[in-house]
C-alpha cells in the first residue's frame, strides 16, 4: 500500500506543478491552486482512512485490543496532521511563487511600456 501512496502523492505533486497558472487571470489561478490542494487532501485522506482501518483491524481481540486501537489512532492522527501540514505548505508555496512571478511579470511589462506597475 505504501507504494500506491507514493505514486498518488507524486501524481498529485506532478499535477500541481503543471497547473496552468496565468498572471492575466489571477483569480482563476488562485481558484485552481485551491481546487488542486483540496483534491490532493481528499485523495490522501481516503488512503489514510484505508490504512487506519487496516491498522485497527490488526489489533488482536482481548484485553489489549482497546489500548492497541487507541495507540493506532493516535499514531494515525499524528501522521494525518503531518501529511495535511505538508500539503498545505506545498500549495501555500505555490500560491506565493505564483504571486511573486506575476508581480515580476507586471513590473517587467510596465518597465517596457513606461507605465506604472499595477498589482495582480
Amino acid at each position: 500500500m505504501a507504494g500506491w501512496l507514493v505514486w498518488i502523492v507524486l501524481g498529485a505533486a506532478g499535477a500541481a506543478a503543471q497547473l496552468d497558472l496565468d498572471c492575466a487571470a489571477p483569480e482563476r489561478a488562485r481558484a485552481l491552486i485551491e481546487y488542486a490542494k483540496l483534491s490532493e487532501i481528499e485523495q490522501v485522506e481516503d488512503i489514510h482512512r484505508d490504512a487506519l482501518d487496516r491498522a485497527l483491524a490488526s489489533c488482536q481481540a482481548g484485553a489489549g485490543r482497546e489500548p492497541c486501537r487507541a495507540e493506532r489512532r493516535r499514531q494515525a492522527d499524528l501522521e494525518w496532521e503531518r501529511k495535511l501540514t505538508d500539503i498545505k505548505a506545498r500549495y501555500e508555496k505555490m500560491q506565493k511563487e505564483f504571486e511573486e512571478r506575476c508581480r515580476a511579470t507586471i513590473a517587467r511589462a510596465s518597465e517596457a511600456t513606461g507605465s506604472p506597475a499595477t498589482q495582480a
